[in-house]
């Protein structure tokens, strides 16, 4: 059985977001990271976090057994403003989170093989320090592809 392609899809999903964050296109000016970006993220920004995947047969096609393959993605969004309230960074993040599924949604292919199914779950917390607020919505998106 081949190994997993869980990271491989991560991979492909960040690379599409990534391609979205030029001048006039919907992701406009965020930071967009792989993992977490290190001590100075951008005031928005989206990483992604850890994979888990499954597998199911799909059956035999003559030569080896088929698998289809489940990824789920950690995606967050993290919205930090000095001076701001908390109900305007969690909404900043909702709307970039909104912005994600609707285009992941309108093309679910993916480079590679990988298809985009759905935001299938997700939280959102917040923290204030003495210098901003600082909200993030964390959301788990499916995708799946077959093995060989």
């Amino acid at each position: 059985m081949t190994t997993t392609e869980a990271l491989r899809c991560k991979k492909a999903l960040f690379d599409r977001l990534d391609a979205q964050t030029g001048r006039g296109l919907p992701l406009a000016g965020l930071q967009m990271a792989y993992a977490w970006p290190g001590r100075n993220p951008e005031a928005e920004c989206v990483y992604g976090g850890g994979v888990r995947f499954t597998r199911t047969s799909a059956g035999h096609d003559g030569r080896a057994e088929l698998w289809l393959e489940t990824a789920t993605i950690g995606l967050y969004v993290r919205v930090r403003r000095p001076g701001a309230q908390v109900e305007e960074t969690d909404a900043r993040a909702t709307e970039i989170g909104g912005v994600i599924e609707t285009l992941l949604a309108e093309r679910p292919e993916l480079a590679g093989g990988y298809t985009y199914l759905q935001m299938s779950s997700g939280s959102a917390d917040y923290y204030v320090d003495d210098d901003a607020v600082t909200s993030i919505l964390a959301c788990q998106a499916t995708c799946q592809y077959y093995l060989d």
